[in-house]
């Protein structure tokens, strides 16, 4: 059980999902080369906060920069522009780091602990890599309409929560 709620621990998190959607339609702009290197730095990031994680760290402010990197990636979104990999990558592996600092697993023993790290790594790959994959398959004109629509509520609720947060 603890493996398949770390699985949907990005998903059914807000700004876990709102993270991955944002640097998914990010993504899904590029060509395909860079969505690879795009998912691989983001894996990267994720598996080093996740182990991070593991080791013990302690209180960070993840939660703070994974909205602000949604908020940046609601803003790309928005512009309806491609970036190149040499912007996307370390978005990808900024985002992702935070995403596995701020997944602690809710469980006491070690075994389940483990287990719920794995499935978070595993659904956040699978989650960003589903939405990257959606948004590159958007194709007709109002398509993009919709993504551009799409990023600016993600900028959107990022500056609200952060603006919340931070008065």
């Amino acid at each position: 059980m603890s493996f398949v709620s770390g699985l949907l621990q990005p998903v059914l998190t807000p700004a876990h999902f709102i993270s991955l959607l944002g640097l998914g339609l990010v993504a899904g702009r590029t060509v395909v080369s860079a969505q690879v290197q795009t998912l691989a730095a983001f894996a990267c990031g994720l598996v080093g906060g996740l182990c991070a994680i593991a080791w013990g760290i302690g209180e960070t402010p993840a939660n703070d920069v994974l909205v602000a990197m949604a908020g940046l990636c609601g803003l790309i979104a928005a512009t309806g522009i491609s970036v190149s990999v040499w912007f996307a990558a370390p978005v990808a592996l900024v985002s992702g780091a935070a995403l596995g600092f701020d997944s602690p697993p809710d469980a006491i023993l070690l075994r389940e602990a483990m287990l719920m790290l794995i499935g978070t790594a595993c659904g956040g790959i699978a989650a960003l890599t589903a939405i990257g994959t959606a948004a590159s398959a958007l194709s007709r004109p109002w398509h993009g309409i919709a993504t551009r629509v799409t990023g600016s509520w993600i900028a959107a609720i990022a500056i609200l929560v952060l603006a919340l947060r931070w008065t």
